[in-house]
């Protein structure tokens, strides 16, 4: 079984963790896969004309993206120009059963999908916090044409509003629809501020619009692994947990004792939110 690991020349690092971190949990700790290295484009589709042209060249059963929708879309375009078979945001895979495993149903569930024509494209899921993976490798350039499609007219580059540093930061105070209010939430910012904590959110709380897109935790938003991660607020769905639970300490503010949160905190608080905060806040002030 020949293995490609699909990897951007800017991220290489990080993509590898992410990729080692699937191996790993499918159960294949020696492999010595080849890494097909990509530069930038406009678009994927210079991209794809390149990882079509060198698969002909040198042809794998198993072709790995990083996660994201890059390695999503590439994984399911390439697949269908070689009649293989794509799944995104696959956790784990069996390849003897030829099985692959991603949650499902916003992280209620946990799919399993028979996949039959090789080649395999999968992207993987997000594994933030995943330990250094560097195997002896051969690293082959894939070259990408620089020029556009015709159908391309213009090409914008919009700055990433993510890049706020809540994916990297290790303390994280993550807020919920306990907030109440937008005025609330300039509350519960000041207080993160104060004690050296990057802020986050459930959906709830940024489709009130008491905080900005970049900010959301969960399945389709950021997934953090901090030292420390302070749930308040939250009622602890799982499409949110899965933002959340890569977290090393997770501590639990909600005013129900009956909360799903609480299952997934190693310390739980049952009050409201804004007192606790207020009086974690003059607990730093002390330290300090």
């Amino acid at each position: 079984m020949k293995i490609a690991l699909i990897l951007p020349e800017a991220g290489k690092a990080a993509a590898m963790n992410e990729i080692g971190h699937f191996l790993s949990r499918s159960g294949i700790e020696k492999v010595q896969p080849e890494g097909w290295l990509l530069p930038e484009a406009e678009c994927m589709e210079p991209q794809l004309d390149a990882l079509y042209a060198h698969y002909a060249r040198a042809p794998a059963d198993i072709l790995l993206f990083p996660s994201g929708w890059q390695g999503a879309e590439l994984a399911t375009r390439l697949a269908y120009r070689l009649k293989g078979e794509a799944c995104t945001a696959a956790a784990g895979a069996d390849f003897d059963q030829r099985l692959v495993s991603k949650n499902a149903w916003g992280g209620a569930l946990v799919a399993t999908l028979r996949l039959q024509n090789n080649p395999w494209c999968l992207s993987v899921a997000a594994a933030p916090g995943a330990e250094s993976w560097q195997p002896e490798i051969d690293f082959f350039p894939i070259p990408v044409a620089e020029q556009k499609p015709d159908w391309l007219v213009e090409c914008t580059a919009v700055a990433d509003e993510r890049a706020s540093g809540l994916a990297e930061a290790k303390f994280v105070l993550a807020v919920g629809r306990g907030a109440g209010s937008s005025q609330a939430m300039e509350q519960i910012e000041a207080c993160a501020i104060a004690m050296g904590m990057q802020t986050g959110a459930s959906r709830e709380a940024v489709m009130h619009a008491w905080c900005s897109m970049d900010k959301l935790l969960g399945m389709s938003g950021i997934q953090i692994a901090a030292d420390v991660c302070l749930a308040a607020g939250v009622s602890g769905a799982p499409a949110f947990i899965s933002g959340i639970a890569h977290s090393r300490f997770i501590v639990a503010v909600n005013s129900d004792p009956q909360a799903a949160i609480f299952r997934h905190a190693d310390v739980g608080i049952v009050d409201d939110l804004l007192p606790v905060l207020a009086e974690l806040q003059n607990c730093v002030r002390e330290d300090i």
